[in-house]
């Protein structure tokens, strides 16, 4: 895989568990509500990182090649 197809499926995974965060079921308890949108956060927080390393490689390798 190359670092743009992780990059691409990394983009992705972040869509989806925005998606996901914003349709927690109103149904949910009160404290099972709080942990799925706490986990979503964090899950979305963990792949903001790796989206921007992966954007400054990429970038630094198109820069090169021009």
């Amino acid at each position: 895989m190359t670092a743009r197809q992780y990059r691409s499926h990394l983009e992705v995974l972040d869509t989806h568990a925005a998606r996901l965060l914003k349709s927690v079921p109103d149904e949910l308890d009160e404290e099972t509500r709080r942990e799925t949108t706490r986990r979503l956060r964090e899950i979305r927080a963990q792949i903001n990182p790796l989206q921007i390393a992966l954007r400054t490689h990429i970038d630094g390798d198109d820069s090169r090649s021009e």
